[in-house]
């Protein structure tokens, strides 16, 4: 298995760049941000596949197995990061962007969701399950499942809702005091599903680092200001960064009594993960594709592995991973062509102009 670990490596140096004197002053666009969220998403669906498929623990495996196990849940930091991020832009440059937030943001992620929850429905019933229509119901708010992750998808729907309560009667016109009502409510949301989630804790230990997307939108100008073009303040702000996060992730050996100061490690991980972007340019069209299907990949995934674990592909890892691996890439495709239509028939997209 850590051939495909290995693969993974070469196609993220495929078009790897360095920076030396100067930055790349485009760290932070949507194709460079497109790329990593497409390296991370497929370390999302190698991790993913571990609770279907296991492969016997030998010295050819362990390697897959300590490579996932030691980012763990920084895998999505990431994708909660750049998203605080995007938001903040669009606040500030869009106008009425805020009040678009409910229908443009929750709505669209939620109805997209609500059919992929669907298509698991009747994947379920075609393998001959039968679930209760609660069950179902249920599954659309993240109170139960069908097999499908939901975690993901109802804490940046909170989070959006928080975004949107924070700005809606402060206005862009303050940014800084948005920020930080968003951020306030961030952190009354990470306490309310500590609560109702306990032990889960992935439905919130990354959550703040949305608003630290945010906060470091409107800190990009003077930070890229104090770094980009001078290498020495920037690898000492890195190498800083790097300690902090070294010490948070390998000198607390306890989970249980260490797992609240995840919160710290999420965060020092975005920060690191940001600055080395300034320098080193992981990006490529192959990363950029799954950037761009990010959604489809998360949500849809688990629909093969579920499937070809029923015909016992599981048994033979290799090819079970192969399988899973190109079918959810055509399922997503897809799925993001069909609800792409959708959210211009529902206005919630553009549509696209044809170029000639």
């Amino acid at each position: 298995m850590i051939l495909f670990i290995a693969a993974l490596l070469i196609l993220s140096l495929v078009g790897i760049r360095f920076a030396g004197k100067d930055g790349f002053e485009d760290y932070m666009s949507p194709q460079k941000t497109g790329s990593v969220k497409g390296l991370f998403v497929i370390i999302v669906f190698f991790s993913h596949i571990r609770q279907y498929c296991s492969p016997v623990l030998d010295s050819m495996n362990k390697p897959y197995y300590d490579f996932l196990n030691w980012f763990g849940q920084l895998m999505v930091v990431m994708f909660l990061f750049y998203s605080g991020y995007g938001v903040y832009l669009a606040i500030q440059k869009k106008d009425g962007y805020i009040k678009t937030i409910p229908v443009k943001r929750v709505f669209k992620v939620w109805y997209h969701f609500a059919l992929a929850i669907l298509l698991y429905l009747l994947l379920g019933i075609a393998m001959g399950k039968k679930y209760a229509p609660q069950r179902f119901f249920e599954s659309l708010i993240g109170k139960s499942d069908l097999g499908n992750s939901s975690w993901f998808i109802m804490t940046i729907l909170l989070l959006y809702l928080a975004t949107f309560i924070g700005f809606i009667f402060i206005g862009r016109e303050h940014m800084l005091a948005g920020t930080v009502v968003t951020t306030a409510l961030t952190v009354l949301v990470v306490i309310w599903l500590m609560k109702l989630k306990c032990d889960s804790y992935w439905w919130y230990d990354t959550a703040l680092c949305y608003p630290l997307g945010m906060w470091y939108a409107m800190a990009k100008p003077k930070l890229d200001k104090a770094l980009m073009y001078d290498f020495g303040k920037w690898f000492s702000a890195s190498a800083i960064t790097l300690i902090v996060f070294y010490i948070l992730k390998f000198s607390l050996p306890n989970l249980t009594r260490s797992r609240h100061l995840f919160f710290f490690t999420a965060l020092a991980f975005g920060m690191l993960i940001a600055l080395i972007s300034m320098r080193i340019s992981v990006d490529n069209a192959v990363l950029r594709w799954f950037g761009k299907h990010i959604m489809g990949i998360y949500i849809l995934q688990r629909i093969p592995m579920i499937y070809f674990q029923s015909i016992g592909l599981n048994q033979y890892p290799k090819v079970y991973l192969l399988c899973c691996f190109a079918a959810t890439l055509l399922i997503a495709w897809g799925f993001d062509a069909a609800t792409d239509k959708l959210d211009i028939l529902l206005h919630l997209s553009p549509k696209k102009e044809k170029t000639v």
